[in-house]
Order: C-alpha cells, then structure tokens, then sequence
C-alpha cells in the first residue's frame, strides 16, 4: 500500500505567497496541511489529497502535476488539483475517469476567475470532463469563453441521478424490498441484516472482487491495470471511502456489498454494487442499494448522488438529476473543426 504524505496539525510552515497564484509540480508535504484544511471546509471526495495521490501513483503516465494554487494574504483561497500533458490541462483523476463530477477547491467563487485568467495568460489548453451544469465552476466557463470567443469543443454527455432533502420511496419499491426479504427468509430461514460501514475492510475487500468480477466477467477491475491496488488503498488509506456488507447473521455469510465515499460536504457518492451470485435469487443488491440510502439518511446526510451512469434503476430511488457536460479548448480553429466534425459522426452513428 502506498504511503500518503500526512503532516501533523501542529506544523504550519508558509509555503504560498502573499497574494497571487503559485503552482506546485509534486505533492509537497508542506502544502497537504492547507489542502486538507480547503477540504474540509466542504468539497468532492476526489478533491481530497489523499485520494489525488492514490489516483496519481496507479495511472499516471506521461502527465506531470500541476496543482494551481490562489493566495491572499497568505491563506490558501483556491486549489485546483490538475495534471498536465502536451499543455494540456485535466483534473487528476482522468483517463482512466474515477471521478464522478468535476469541481475545484475554492473559499469564493470570485477566486475561480483568478484561476481562468492564469491559464488563459499561459496560453494552457484544458480537457475538463464531467462539469456540473449547476456548479459556480461551470458557469464561470462558460460565461468567460462565450466572452472571450475561445476556440473550444463542449457536449453533454449524460445525466447523473440524485436524491436531495429527503429520502421517500414509491410504494412499489418498498413492496418489492418486502418481498425480496420475506423471500430470503423463506429460502435460508433468516432475514439480512445490514452493517453501515464495516470495521474490519482489509478482510472484505478480495470478497468484493472476487463478486465484482465473477458479475461482469472480469469487468473493469480485470480490463483496467492497478485498479484493484488503487481500490484497496481507496479503502484502507482514505477517510471516506465506506464499504458497506448486506449478510445473513446466523452464519455470517456475505449477500452483497456497497461502496460509495462520503464527502466533506456530508454528501454520500454511490459508487458500486457487488452481491453473492449464490443468492441472486432473493436480490440482494437491490435489498444492499436500499438499505445504503436508508441509512445514509437516517444519518443525517441530505444528499445521496448516484454517481454517473444514467442506470435505470438508479430513477428509482432519484428525486432529480445533474447534467454533465465536457468541454475542451484548442489554439487552432484547424483542430476545432476536426474535432468537431468526428464528434458529429460518432454521435450520428450512435443516435442516427
């Protein structure tokens, strides 16, 4: 497992400036303690440093870091935890995208601006997926480059499911949970029981593989290389990474699991699913994602995101929904319009 850099609360050395931007090209053990202290004020679980040095360890190829930072008055205002390839600019986290939605660390939304005029002025190109179409960052976009006429490529590229305020269910749903349990106890004489987040995660963790993958047939932890190393540190060295365990109490045996992360935001972030294929006939994932949200709230969390993917089953649960878009800019209008031309085709091939 990796080691994360962590500073003790009690060191506080000035690394910033006075006022003004500064970029950092490595993950500076005197900067983790500001970034964690921008975190928690409230942000994304892949805005954490933790999660930023995970992600970049495991699928890091030919991108540098380049993490750019706002101060004034010697406080941290914005960081934006961004890698760089070809001057292209993209938050870390992408290809492969582990990432549900796009966002950056800031006090005020006026400091966004500050971001944009840098890279504006260093002539930077960007490759931002997964924006928010609600989000102050989002709106800063695009009212800049609408300005500025810059050259750039933006598409829609799916809707991302939610529950927001408070937790109510079809009674449809709740019939179908009611049957799925008095099913499970009529097959194994007992009904599931539920554990949050379970203590003992390094003992569960090639169980849940192991159901993933036997799921999907090898699936993403299989296709993708590292991810299951980035997975189990996720797990074990972050903290909001939960793993929560549907199981039968008389013999301990496990129905499914669920994984999601909670954010400094309070806001819960489903991530996956992955049941007992001994057991699919009582559908204990459906009884797991239930259960997950049930319970998130009865917590006190008022906001479940489903993550992306536009899953039918995820409406559901959901009472709205966020539009995520891609935006990308280019210095030559030449690129522009090729671009844009292979994004008509394949989106013509798809939808006709």
């Amino acid at each position: 497992m990796s080691e994360i850099l962590k500073i003790e609360k009690t060191e506080k050395e000035f690394i910033g400036i006075n006022y003004g931007i500064k970029v950092f090209e490595e993950f500076d053990d005197t900067l983790i303690l500001r970034w964690s202290d921008l975190y928690n004020k409230g942000a994304n679980y892949n805005l954490s440093h933790e999660w930023c040095q995970l992600w970049f360890k495991y699928f890091a190829k030919k991108q540098k870091l380049h993490i750019i930072t706002f101060w004034e008055d010697r406080d941290l205002k914005l960081l934006a935890p961004f890698q760089i390839s070809r001057g292209r600019l993209s938050l870390i986290g992408t290809k492969p995208d582990l990432y549900d939605e796009f966002n950056i660390l800031y006090q005020d939304s006026r400091y966004i601006d500050k971001l944009l005029e840098y890279i504006d002025q260093n002539k930077l190109e960007i490759n931002f997926k997964h924006i928010n179409s609600e989000t102050e960052i989002a709106k800063h976009l695009i009212k800049r480059f609408y300005t500025k006429a810059v050259r750039q490529i933006s598409h829609v590229t799916e809707t991302k499911p939610y529950i927001s305020g408070s937790f109510s269910t079809k009674n449809t749903i709740e019939s179908d949970i009611k049957r799925c349990r008095k099913n499970a106890i009529k097959q194994y004489k007992e009904d599931f029981a539920f554990e949050y987040s379970v203590e003992n995660k390094q003992g569960f963790i090639d169980e849940f593989i192991s159901f993933h993958t036997y799921r999907w047939n090898g699936g993403m932890f299989v296709k993708k290389a590292n991810l299951i190393n980035f997975f189990k540190d996720v797990l074990l060295n972050t903290n909001s990474a939960i793993l929560s365990r549907l199981y039968f109490p008389v013999n301990n045996k496990t129905a499914a699991f669920g994984f999601g992360y909670l954010d400094s935001n309070n806001k819960y972030w489903y991530s996956m699913t992955a049941y007992n294929h001994d057991y699919k006939k009582v559908s204990p994932g459906k009884v797991m994602l239930f259960d997950m949200i049930t319970e998130s709230f009865n917590r006190g969390i008022m906001h479940f995101d489903f993550g992306r993917g536009s899953e039918a089953y995820k409406n559901w649960f959901s009472n709205s929904e966020s539009i995520l878009f891609n935006i990308a800019t280019y210095k030559h209008r030449v690129m522009v319009v090729k671009i844009r031309t292979l994004v008509e085709k394949i989106l013509k091939k798809i939808y006709g």
